[in-house]
C-alpha cells in the first residue's frame, strides 16, 4: 500500500554543543503516524537525555495503543518528566485514510499549517515534569497536499509560503531540513518535524 503520509525530521543542536535538548519522533504505524518534538528544557547532555526518555515513551505507548488519544499522550510524557529538568512539546497523530487526527502540546513548541489557508496552532503554557494546565488538544483534519509543521523554539514561527516557495513541493524530509536551516536561531537548539499528505 502507497503511504498517504510522508514523515520528515531535522535536529540541529546549539552551536558548541555536540548533543540537542531537541529531540524528534516521526512514526508510522498500522492506522496512522505520528509527529512530535520534545524540547529538554537548557541544552547539552543532561537536555538530550530528558528529551531522549521522553521520545522513547511516547514511541513505545503509539504502538502499543490501539487508537491514540491526545489526552493519553500528553499526561504519558508529563509523567515520564517527572523527576527531570521539565521539557514542552508538541505532538500530532493522523489517521492515513482518513487524513484526520489531533494535535496538542505543552508550552512554546508551535505548529504550522500549510494548504489552501495557512494556520498557526499555539499551545497552554507550562513544562512537562512540573506545571502543565490541562491541554486542550486541536482536531486536524488535513487534505492532499497540506503540509504539517512541528518546530521547537528555536525555529522562528514567522516563516510562511512566501519566504519558502516550493514548500509544498518538497519531500518532508527536505522541509524539515530547511526550516531548521532557514529560520533556526543561532543560539538555541532547533527541531523540526513534517508531516506531508500526499
Amino acid at each position: 500500500m502507497t503511504e498517504t503520509v510522508e514523515l520528515g525530521e531535522y535536529v540541529r543542536p546549539l552551536e558548541g554543543e555536540t548533543l540537542s535538548g531537541d529531540v524528534v519522533l516521526t512514526q508510522h504505524e498500522d492506522t496512522g503516524v505520528l509527529a512530535a518534538v520534545i524540547d529538554g528544557l537548557g541544552h547539552g547532555p543532561e537536555a538530550h537525555e530528558v528529551g531522549v526518555r521522553l521520545r522513547s515513551a511516547l514511541s513505545h505507548w503509539v504502538h502499543a495503543t490501539a487508537c491514540p488519544e491526545p489526552e493519553g499522550a500528553m499526561e504519558l510524557l508529563h509523567e515520564s518528566a517527572k523527576g527531570t529538568r521539565g521539557a514542552v512539546a508538541a505532538v500530532a497523530w493522523l489517521n492515513t485514510a482518513s487524513l484526520e487526527g489531533w494535535i496538542a502540546g505543552v508550552g512554546n513548541a508551535r505548529c504550522r499549517i500549510f494548504g489552501e489557508v495557512t494556520k498557526t496552532v499555539e499551545f497552554s503554557d507550562g513544562v512537562l515534569g512540573q506545571r502543565v494546565r490541562s491541554p486542550r488538544p486541536q482536531a486536524l483534519s488535513l487534505k492532499p497536499a497540506d503540509v504539517l509543521v512541528l518546530f521547537s523554539d528555536g525555529v522562528t514561527g514567522r516563516f510562511g509560503p512566501e519566504n519558502y516557495p516550493s514548500l509544498d513541493l518538497d519531500p518532508a524530509s527536505t522541509i524539515a531540513l530547511n526550516v531548521v536551516r532557514r529560520f533556526g536561531k543561532g543560539l538555541d537548539d532547533a527541531s523540526c518535524a513534517v508531516m506531508r499528505c500526499k
